[in-house]
């Protein structure tokens, strides 16, 4: 019988170990057929083992395809995975990005905080400017200590009450001479700094300027005047005050802005000049008057100390003052403002005579 590679279908001979057609180690299975096979039977038969062979080499071929195809999508499975990585980075980027917007939302915090802080800082401007202000008189500065800024229920208030004592008594002294031109001039600024202030913060303002509970005082003020700011720990006189243009005074009744002329109070006659005590006169504002209205404005002067007169006429018109109360204990001291009028007065009434 025969014998046949099963591999190659090479014929083998007895005894033989390998096919010598494809190196195939022979198997006991084996594939025989008689040797009176035709050589057609036999051609036929040798094509069959052929095309076993080829499905052997394309299940073949299929599986080494098969197994690249495996290796490739694990290649791409493995870099897939190493690819997200970077979306884990990503995340974590996006963490990051919230942590910074977190960051973002603090600083947002820390920004409102400083908008917050923007009314400070502008205040803290505005009271170095007020810091720097001085009072310039006969080649002297005069400084008001340190400026305070408080914002309290919507209103700035700029407050002075520190003012050095030697300094004070400089700042009575002025008024006292009536030299009032370097303390408007100072009062002003301090108006213009305040306003500035005001319009930038959309706020009221209030000015208050002196030392309270001190020695110090005005001697041309009225007792009346001393008697409403003082106390049982001293005086307490305004240098400046107001709460707005109009009403800013320096020592209570010097208008800052505007005319200090005299006036009547209250639209009446109760004073022919209501601040002769403080103010001086002018030549001016005494040359309309009469001899006897001159006379009155300045006896006036003594009235308001509570001097008793003799005269009846006197007597009689004082009387019908409101503010006129006598005082039996005066001497007839007066101020230097007061004597400086009484003298401008009597002049004037010697010119008329």
């Amino acid at each position: 019988m025969a014998k046949f590679c099963t591999n190659c279908g090479n014929e083998l001979k007895d005894g033989q170990i390998f096919c010598t057609g494809c190196g195939t180690k022979m198997r006991v299975q084996r594939t025989e057929y008689p040797g009176n096979f035709s050589a057609t039977e036999r051609t036929t038969y040798v094509k069959q083992i052929k095309n076993k062979q080829n499905r052997n080499l394309l299940i073949t071929v299929l599986s080494i395809v098969g197994g690249l195809a495996v290796l490739v999508g694990a290649y791409f499975i493995v870099t897939g995975l190493k690819e997200t990585k970077p979306q884990a980075v990503s995340h974590n980027m996006t963490s990051g990005a919230k942590a910074g917007g977190s960051d973002s939302v603090k600083a947002g915090t820390k920004e409102e905080k400083a908008g917050e802080n923007d009314e400070e800082t502008i205040i803290k401007n505005y009271a170095g400017k007020l810091n720097n202000l001085k009072i310039n008189a006969s080649g002297a500065a005069i400084s008001l200590g340190k400026w305070d800024i408080t914002n309290r229920n919507g209103t700035l208030f700029l407050e002075a009450n520190n003012i050095p004592s030697r300094n004070l008594t400089r700042i009575f002294d002025l008024y006292d001479s009536g030299d009032l031109s370097p303390l408007k001039d100072w009062a002003k600024e301090v108006y213009f700094i305040a306003d500035d202030l005001s319009g930038e913060l959309k706020t009221k303002w209030d000015i208050e300027v002196g030392n309270g509970c001190v020695s110090d005082y005005p001697i041309t003020l009225s007792q009346a005047d001393l008697m409403a700011y003082s106390g049982s720990c001293g005086y307490s006189i305004p240098v400046l005050s107001g709460s707005d243009k109009g009403s800013l005074s320096l020592v209570i009744h010097s208008k800052v802005f505007g005319s200090t002329k005299n006036s009547t109070v209250s639209g009446t006659n109760e004073f022919i000049f209501p601040h002769s005590d403080v103010n001086r006169l002018t030549e001016s504002e005494i040359a309309p008057l009469s001899l006897e209205e001159l006379g009155l404005a300045r006896n006036e002067i003594f009235a308001r100390h509570g001097h008793v007169f003799t005269k009846e006429e006197l007597r009689a018109y004082f009387d019908q003052k409101s503010w006129y109360f006598q005082d039996p204990s005066y001497n007839d001291t007066l101020s230097p403002i007061e004597k400086y009028n009484i003298d401008l007065i009597k002049s004037r009434e010697e010119y008329l005579k």
